[in-house]
């Protein structure tokens, strides 16, 4: 039975639930504080002096990682990103331009956990002859039975502390690979860690203000984990059921998820950037629940967004998601 049947014919039952009633009503946000001011304005960093030979040149697999090596880096890199904003990292194709900045680079930094297998063809093909980083090396991972993602949920981001524990492995590649750096890209490192821990205080801040009974998240796909364990809240469920954002949801699965929606009282499915929320728009409207498009997930955002930095990500995502929530 098509998708669209299957929703059609549940959601006459679920108008009627106490639930989803209760969920549209929300609740009154008149004494609650501004989630934008509660979340940090980073200072600058220390400044990063020029290498006399010119910036190490260094590729990066996401935009993510791109703005981690600037920020550790500052002028003394010239980092590019593969993948452009707003791009998905699940079903990139790289560009022959890819082949020779790659082949150019002093430094390759990789996200690993299977979100950009790809790059490791184009090293090769590139016939790159640069050091090869992986980020997220030693963290310790959500697991998943997905084959694909057979060492983890490669989300990791969405935990400062881990962002942290991969600042701390860019910082130590830069170290190697330009030694008269190695205190500027320490203090800097240390610098940003301070900014890391700051925004993972407001970040829990924020998210306690939402009621705990509202703590639950539908999103559209599997890429908030390590947000809801870090906060506190539950995924509850996920349109497309899988890390990657190329799979399809079957009817049986959009039942279930509308039923789990009008059980919880869920007041808003949250969708992304880097994928069509065409389904997830489908499912809110009949689930009568409201739709939030504007998150980020695995992806940067472009110049202007509030999301073109790692810190602007999460705090743009932080303020989209409690003030949906609560």
């Amino acid at each position: 039975m098509p998708p669209r049947v299957v929703l059609t014919l549940l959601i006459v039952v679920m108008a009627l639930s106490p639930a989803v009633i209760a969920a549209r009503e929300g609740t009154p946000s008149g004494t609650l504080p501004d989630v934008a001011s509660m979340l940090p304005v980073a200072s600058p960093l220390p400044p990063a002096k020029p290498r006399a030979e010119g910036p190490l040149g260094i590729i990066a697999t996401t935009g993510i990682l791109a703005d981690l090596v600037a920020q550790v880096g500052g002028e003394r890199v010239a980092v590019r990103s593969l993948l452009a904003a707003n791009a998905d990292p699940h079903d990139f194709e790289p560009a022959p331009a890819d082949l020779v900045a790659v082949e150019e680079a002093d430094l390759i930094v990789r996200h690993g956990l299977g979100l950009d297998d790809w790059s490791e063809a184009l090293v090769a093909n590139a016939g790159a002859t640069a050091p090869v980083i992986v980020a997220t090396d030693g963290i310790v991972t959500i697991s998943s039975e997905a084959a694909a993602f057979a060492a983890g949920d490669p989300h990791v981001w969405f935990d400062p502390t881990r962002t942290a524990q991969m600042v701390g492995t860019i910082a130590a590649a830069l170290r190697v690979s330009d030694p008269a750096g190695a205190a500027t890209y320490d203090a800097r490192a240390a610098a940003y860690d301070q900014q890391l821990a700051d925004l993972d205080d407001a970040i829990a801040a924020a998210v306690a203000t939402i009621p705990p009974e509202r703590r639950q998240l539908v999103t559209n796909h599997d890429a908030l984990a390590y947000f809801a364990e870090r906060y506190g809240l539950a995924i509850v469920g996920t349109v497309i059921p899988s890390l990657e954002t190329t799979a399809e949801p079957s009817a049986r699965e959009l039942g279930m998820l509308l039923e789990t929606i009008a059980a919880a009282g869920i007041p808003a499915i949250f969708a992304e950037n880097t994928t069509s929320a065409s389904v997830a728009e489908q499912v809110a409207e009949e689930a009568r629940v409201a739709i939030v498009d504007d998150l980020y997930t695995d992806s940067l955002g472009e110049p202007g967004s509030g999301a073109e930095t790692y810190l602007g990500l999460m705090t743009t995502d932080t303020i989209v998601i409690v003030e949906a929530l609560r």
